[in-house]
């Protein structure tokens, strides 16, 4: 059942924590065997999504809302705007209608509604993790899980912007998800798609040690590592029109930065990331949150001396 969410607290339940060190069993049947009986469960103090066809991977709580609404802040410095898709006139005219998926933390959403008062935005996400009561008058927030389709009837949408894909969709249904978002749309209408490489280029030890976890982990989630390189063709089976890709560079090094501000920044969201991975990475290297927090601090050390950099990538077309 889709509820319009307007500030609604969320009921906290019991905490239920998993032991330090997990034990040495497959580690597909452990991440595929937690209960989708229950909207929310609290493993090792972070709270975690349960829904039909939603991965495993990042925690829906306080925390993961600071570091995606940093993360959305650093691609809007990066790429000098909230978008790549060029729907600037559209949303500036008026009476465009915009739906974003993958809400999370409500910064794109509310920024992107005071940026373009004379349009109308729709946020939509699988949970209600920000106070929806905040948002500007010309938009809203539709709490709804959005593997199961997407709630509004055919052509209603002038613009879709979908977010972080590497780390939400199983490849299995990633393509009816698309579907799904070419449906919704306009004729004439622009769906752009955002997501980042998982991959770090210059990566040193430790760093590549975390990056070929987290891919693991994806990979038994029946996530797919290199999804954003596989939207174009994606958008072309559509029969989607004028299909662009817009890439960046996103550093991780102080030698290799626009402001020692933004450094901080990226510095920090890095930090966050490995944090944000932290439950579900301990199951798959299999270590103890010693060892984790090792790994960690020998991350912020190769962000210091290394010159590393993540690609960040957004695809757009037109119907």
């Amino acid at each position: 059942m889709n509820h319009l969410r307007m500030g609604q607290s969320l009921k906290k339940p019991v905490k239920n924590d998993i032991i330090e060190k997990p034990k040495k069993q497959d580690k597909e049947i452990y991440l595929k065997s937690l209960s989708a009986l229950e909207a929310y469960r609290f493993i090792q103090g972070r709270k975690f999504s349960l829904a039909p066809n939603v991965a495993l991977t990042l925690p829906s709580d306080s925390e993961e809302v600071i570091r995606f609404n940093e993360s959305i802040k650093l691609m809007k410095q990066l790429f000098g705007s909230n978008f790549s898709a060029p729907v600037t006139e559209l949303l500036t005219c008026g009476s465009a209608k915009v739906l974003e998926i993958g809400t999370v933390g409500g910064f794109w959403l509310a920024d992107m509604a005071r940026e373009f008062p004379m349009s109308t935005f729709m946020g939509l996400d699988i949970t209600t993790i920000f106070h929806p009561d905040n948002l500007p008058e010309n938009s809203a927030f539709l709490e709804h899980n959005y593997h199961d389709g997407i709630p509004f009837p055919d052509n209603t949408f002038d613009y879709i912007f979908q977010h972080s894909i590497s780390a939400k969709f199983r490849e299995s249904l990633f393509n009816d998800h698309l579907y799904e978002m070419f449906r919704v749309l306009k004729p004439g209408g622009w769906m752009e798609v955002y997501g980042s490489l998982t991959q770090i280029i210059g990566a040193g030890p430790a760093t590549g040690q975390f990056i070929s976890a987290a891919r693991e982990c994806l990979r038994i989630n029946g996530l797919n590592p290199d999804i954003v390189r596989t939207i174009p063709e994606k958008f072309k089976t559509l029969n989607l029109k004028k299909i662009q890709i817009a890439e960046m560079p996103l550093s991780l090094s102080r030698r290799d930065t626009i402001s020692f501000d933004q450094l901080e920044d990226e510095q920090n969201l890095l930090l966050q990331t490995v944090e944000a991975y932290r439950v579900i990475m301990k199951v798959a290297m299999g270590c103890t949150d010693e060892e984790y927090d090792k790994l960690k601090k020998n991350i912020a050390i190769e962000v210091e001396t290394k010159d590393m950099h993540i690609m960040s990538i957004r695809t757009f077309g037109q119907k």
